[in-house]
């Protein structure tokens, strides 16, 4: 094990280094505190430290309660070596972060009996921070399989309602059409035999209202076949769709969602070809990316009657299509950047959000469909979530974007 000595007496640093080695590790020697310090904040520090007490630029107990105060705590084993004593310095140690004592000067066996404790600590901790590891992505596979449950019900139901409702509606729409062909035909002969104000205005009128009616049911069957098409019931089973699409129908059953708040703006490429992928999943994080930007822009909004917009983008980057969706909110505080993918991370009031929804979509566009999801906000502006998913399944996406897979960008222009 790597395990980094803090101790400013040569003779002692040497001492500690040739019996670590003798045991079988391998010691990380510093002269002093900040040296010892940087090390221990460094990507690859090791696990467990030695720190004399009383060493230049920052003793023991000043690294232990640096360590201690970052989020999250830092989970180094740290023993103290020490000449002091007391029993108010030994609790003054283990207030300032320390596990563990050794004093000086060290008897071998001690020092044995004490690292192999601290390894054993240190060795537990790693084992539970890989089944907490485990447990995150076993929970997030429940939630997606959860979602998926929902979804199929969803369609289930859908189906059923078309057929419910396609039939009436067919009824009702063919009718309209009778009355409008008899109406046109019947018009000449009111106009001949009747010179009526009222008779010229239901001649005028009734094929408005008989247009808008019509209207009425196409828009019923819009609804409905975007429901269906939203709701796509073969779980997670990867077909070539039409993102375009996807994004209509996404926006249809949302409308109620964003249409009081914002004013629509769509930049979809016409030419953008078939991706691979699971519709419903794609659908259910294009419905998350739709309502985090309209509850942003709601929120933004500082009367009842101001509307923000919601732009929606799509195009070809490298091998990947590239979906944009943006608002004109107030943009992402600084402190909640790092952790909006985060499961069960919301700025929403209890009742008002789960937390679930940035974390699902992360999970399918990294995890299930090898792409990339990340955002760029600028306080007062708003927020822009970029996805990129490869135009291949099985494929990752090649661009010419240097952000790894789910990483945020803060950018000076939103």
């Amino acid at each position: 094990m790597r395990i980094l000595i803090a101790e400013d007496d040569p003779v002692s640093r040497l001492l500690l280094q040739s019996t670590l080695r003798k045991w079988g590790h391998e010691p990380v020697a510093t002269c002093d505190g900040r040296e010892a310090l940087e090390v221990l904040n460094g990507a690859e520090s090791p696990k467990l430290a030695i720190l004399d007490w009383m060493m230049p630029e920052l003793d023991g107990p000043e690294i232990c309660r640096r360590l201690r105060a970052k989020t999250p705590p830092s989970a180094i084993y740290i023993i103290l070596l020490t000449a002091k004593a007391q029993r108010e310095d030994l609790v003054a140690g283990f207030a300032a972060g320390a596990d563990d004592f050794v004093t000086k000067p060290f008897n071998g066996q001690e020092l044995f009996a004490r690292l192999h404790a601290g390894i054993r600590v240190v060795e537990l901790q790693a084992k539970l921070a890989g089944r907490a590891r485990e447990l995150e992505a076993a929970l997030a596979e429940l939630r997606r399989m959860q979602q998926g449950q929902k979804l199929e019900a969803l369609g289930r139901m859908g189906a059923g309602i078309a057929h419910e409702i396609n039939t009436p509606v067919q009824y009702i729409g063919d009718n309209i059409r009778f009355f409008q062909q008899a109406w046109e035909q019947a018009t000449p002969i009111l106009r001949s035999v009747a010179d009526d104000p009222e008779m010229t205005y239901l001649i005028r009128e009734i094929p408005k209202a008989l247009e808008e009616s019509l209207e009425g049911t196409h828009k019923i069957e819009r609804i409905v076949r975007a429901m269906k098409d939203f709701s796509y019931t073969k779980g997670s089973e990867k077909v070539p769709i039409d993102i375009n699409q996807a994004i209509e129908t996404t926006l249809e059953v949302s409308r109620n969602e964003w249409k009081y708040v914002a004013t629509l703006e769509k930049d979809l490429d016409l030419h953008l070809p078939a991706t691979v992928c699971a519709p419903g999943e794609i659908h259910q994080v294009l419905l998350h990316l739709i309502m985090n930007a309209s509850r942003a822009i709601a929120d933004a909004a500082t009367t009842g009657e101001e509307k923000g917009i919601l732009r929606l983008a799509t195009s070809v980057a490298g091998d990947c299509v590239e979906i944009r969706v943006a608002d004109t909110g107030r943009g992402i505080p600084q402190q909640h950047r790092e952790k909006i993918f985060e499961p069960f991370f919301t700025t929403r009031d209890v009742g008002q959000g789960s937390g679930h929804g940035l974390a699902i979509a992360h999970s399918v566009i990294v995890q299930q469909h090898h792409g990339r999801i990340w955002f760029e906000s600028e306080a007062g502006k708003g927020t822009t979530f970029f996805v990129h998913l490869p135009i291949i399944s099985g494929c990752e996406c090649r661009t010419d974007k240097a952000l790894p897979p789910g990483e945020c960008r803060s950018g000076e222009a939103g």
